[in-house]
Formats: structure tokens, C-alpha cells, sequence
């Protein structure tokens, strides 16, 4: 029987964080399962999965990086996973088709793993994470949905069908995470795919918390106060520390809009509609349990005009606290708290 390696593709802002900060923790039964989740010692793409290097470096095409990683990850006798995020954006590229090889001719059978959500939810979670997740993005969501759409993110059904090309149809396994559902169920799916349904989380255990998102109401006056201190020359660096004050110390002194989503219902609706089609298919080829909700749901608070809202409680924050600090004041925080370790 021929050893596996399960490729748990991401897609990015579908618990992707929390699933491998539960395979970490899960190490140690895993193994005993004869399945190996390894983390290399050394790794320039830190929290992003035990794979996000191999994954950079397959997407640059370093083949001696590559074998030097696969090296480590199937030195053992028993089923491999590899997980990172990264690892979504290679699917129409050549680059998959090789690592895929690669890993056939060391003897393993491949399998996908994809974790999804429907369109417009991702979206949304997606633009958080452009917001405060130290990177230079500060275009409206409404862009964002442009890039997306124009690299064909959000067309789950061509995503799953060029890794259905790469390792066979029925070696693709995927899901969809709906709205309230629990924490829980993306890692027990994954889980389950493995062969480690034994270690399934249940209803008294808690996964890990990984990478929880501020209040959907201050994510729009974030994005701002980043365009701002953009337009003044401010580093990364000074606008994470600037962004970090604000999410902790906001909710204490104004009051956070209470909105759900960062778009209304009609902008919404028009993306379930779109990608309907797509889901649809996906889900006559998948075979098993992936059924997207169609529901979109109402919620009055959301249909505030966003950017105004946001002007309104980013000044509020200003008055509230003062003239921002200098750059040079930025600069020392941030140096302070990676001293401390903050």
C-alpha cells in the first residue's frame, strides 16, 4: 500500500490558521497514528503552516530548496501532511503538476484538501486580512473583489477542478465552512481525511484560537488611519504598531459600529449570484457533503454607507486620543514590543 501525503491547500481565510495550530497540537497522537505533521526547524514564513516554504520555494522554481524540503518531510515510514495556504495559489500553474510529481515518484499517493467558504463571506474575511495583516493594501473591498475576481480566486469549481487534474477527481476532498458554524468542524474535517478521525474535537474540547479578526465595525476606520499614515511615508512596521493601538484601545473609546458585513445586502446578494453556478457544479462533482448556503442575510446595520461610517469613528478616535504619535514614536513601540515579545 502505497504511503500518502495529504496537501491541505487552504484557501486562505477558511480557518487555515486554526487547522494547523490543531495539528501542532495534535503532533505527538498523530504520529502515533503513523501520520507525520512536522515543522522544519528553521522557517522564513512563520505561522503559515509546516508547507509555506516548500510552497515559496516551488513557486519560484527552486528545485534543490524543494527536494531539500520534501527530504525532510518523508524521511519517516508513514502518511505525510502538508499544509500552508500558499499552496492555493499554485493551482494553474505548472509548478503543481511538479511538486505533485515529485512527491509520486518518491512512492506517495497524493490528496487535496481544500477548505472553503462561499464568495462573499471569504471576501470579506479575505479584506480584514489585507487591512491588518501587515501588508500594503489599503484599496477599498470594492478592488479588492476586483483583483479577486480577475485572478479567478473566487471560482471554487475551476480551483477544485485543476487539482482534480493534478492528483485524480477522487483525491480531491473539500468543504465549506457556514456561517455559525462551529470552530470545530473544519479541523475535524481535515482530521477525518487523514485518517486520524479518532482525534476529532469534541463537543467539551476547545481547538486552538488562531488569528481572530477585531470587530467588523472598525476595520473600515482601520484601512484609513493605514491610508493616511501611507500618504505620510510611515513604514509597515509603524502602521502595524499604530493599527494594533487602534483594534486594542477603540472598543474602550468610541463606540464600534455594529455592523455584521463591510458591504450591503444588494453587493452581496450580486456576488452569491454570480458564483452560484460554479458552487452548483462543485457540488454535483464532489461527491460527498460540500452544500453552499444561499441564504444572504439582512442586517440593517450594515447598510450604513461604509466609508462614511468609518470617517466618523476614526475621528472620534482622534479626538479621543490625541495627535497620532510621531513616526519616530511608532518606530520605538514597535521595537519595544518585539523586544518584549508583544
Amino acid at each position: 500500500m502505497p504511503r500518502r501525503v495529504f496537501l491541505h491547500v487552504g484557501m486562505p481565510k477558511c480557518a487555515t490558521s486554526t487547522i494547523q495550530a490543531a495539528l501542532v497540537q495534535q503532533q505527538d497522537r498523530l504520529r502515533h497514528l503513523g501520520i507525520a505533521y512536522d515543522m522544519p526547524e528553521v522557517q522564513s514564513a512563520q505561522g503559515q503552516g509546516n508547507a509555506a516554504d516548500l510552497a515559496i520555494a516551488a513557486y519560484r522554481e527552486r528545485s534543490q530548496a524543494v527536494a531539500e524540503a520534501l527530504d525532510f518531510f518523508t524521511r519517516g515510514d508513514g502518511d505525510v501532511v502538508l499544509s500552508a495556504e500558499s499552496l492555493s495559489g499554485l493551482y494553474k500553474s505548472a509548478v503543481a503538476i511538479r511538486l505533485v510529481e515529485a512527491l509520486r515518484a518518491r512512492g506517495f499517493e497524493v490528496t487535496v484538501l481544500a477548505v472553503l467558504r462561499r464568495q462573499d463571506h471569504w471576501l470579506e474575511s479575505d479584506f480584514k486580512q489585507h487591512v491588518k495583516g501587515g501588508q500594503k493594501w489599503s484599496g477599498s473591498i470594492a478592488e479588492l473583489l476586483e483583483k479577486r475576481t480577475q485572478q479567478d480566486v473566487l471560482n471554487y469549481a475551476l480551483f477544485t477542478l485543476y487539482w482534480g487534474k493534478y492528483v485524480g477527481r477522487d483525491r480531491v476532498f473539500s468543504t465549506v465552512i457556514l456561517p455559525g458554524s462551529d470552530r470545530r468542524y473544519p479541523v475535524n474535517f481535515v482530521l477525518e481525511q487523514i485518517g486520524a478521525a479518532s482525534l476529532c474535537y469534541g463537543d467539551d474540547a476547545a481547538v486552538p484560537m488562531s488569528n481572530v479578526s477585531p470587530p467588523t465595525g472598525l476595520i473600515e476606520p482601520a484601512r484609513l488611519l493605514k491610508r493616511e499614515m501611507q500618504a505620510t511615508g510611515c513604514s509597515l512596521a509603524q502602521m502595524d504598531v499604530a493599527l494594533d493601538r487602534f483594534f486594542a484601545e477603540a472598543p474602550g473609546v468610541v463606540e464600534v459600529p455594529k455592523r455584521r458585513f463591510l458591504m450591503p445586502f444588494t453587493d452581496r446578494q450580486q456576488l452569491v449570484e454570480r458564483w452560484k453556478g460554479s458552487n452548483r457544479d462543485l457540488e454535483g462533482r464532489a461527491g460527498h457533503h460540500l452544500v453552499f448556503d444561499v441564504e444572504v442575510a439582512h442586517d440593517p446595520a450594515s447598510e450604513i454607507p461604509l466609508e462614511d461610517e468609518a470617517r466618523a469613528i476614526l475621528a472620534a478616535w482622534k479626538a479621543a486620543k490625541g495627535p497620532a504619535p510621531t513616526p519616530e514614536v511608532q518606530a520605538r513601540r514597535g521595537l519595544l514590543q518585539r523586544l518584549l515579545g508583544r
